[in-house]
């Protein structure tokens, strides 16, 4: 139940991010009000994200998942692959952000809360780490179109099997 809540939460606010991180870069810089709001909303679900993030790789350490349904090995050794990646896609893109924006100079805010400032505006930094997370959300695409297809593509050949690991079960 838990890695459940987890995983449709995080999915929730992924596909959050994706609709605010794409349509605040067409918000004008002038007046600031809108689009700082924007990239502070941004920057708080990433955060979020990050958290939650966290505490699904906790519990996954404690507790086992469910069983793979029966596939082909080649199948399960991409699904398993994949997992990994888009576990690893979700700790690094939030983390690019932040540390994006600390080296931005600007204060980073949380839901309103402005956070301790703890490093210094350095430009060349911040564009790397900008560049990360631009590359990171590209392949955060990917691995989602590939875990959704292969979703699809599971449930379809065995009835729907797969999308009882993870979907919400009555009884």
């Amino acid at each position: 139940m838990i890695a459940r809540l987890l995983h449709w939460t995080i999915a929730l606010l992924v596909a959050s991010q994706f609709t605010l991180g794409w349509s605040m870069q067409s918000i004008p810089k002038a007046p600031p009000g809108a689009r700082a709001d924007a990239f502070n909303l941004h920057k708080s679900i990433g955060l979020v994200i990050l958290a939650l993030m966290t505490l699904r790789i906790l519990w996954r350490a404690r507790t086992a998942p469910p069983p793979w349904p029966a596939m082909p090995s080649w199948k399960a050794a991409l699904a398993k692959a994949n997992h990994a990646l888009l576990y690893a896609i979700l700790v690094a893109l939030p983390l690019s952000g932040y540390l994006g924006s600390v080296l931005s100079g600007y204060p980073v805010k949380f839901f309103g809360l402005t956070l301790p400032r703890w490093g210094a505006a350095l430009p060349a930094a911040k564009d790397l780490m900008s560049g990360v997370h631009l590359a990171a959300t590209w392949l955060l695409a990917a691995a989602l179109a590939l875990h959704l297809g292969g979703a699809i593509h599971q449930a379809m050949a065995t009835g729907g099997s797969l999308l009882g690991r993870m979907g919400w079960r009555r009884g």
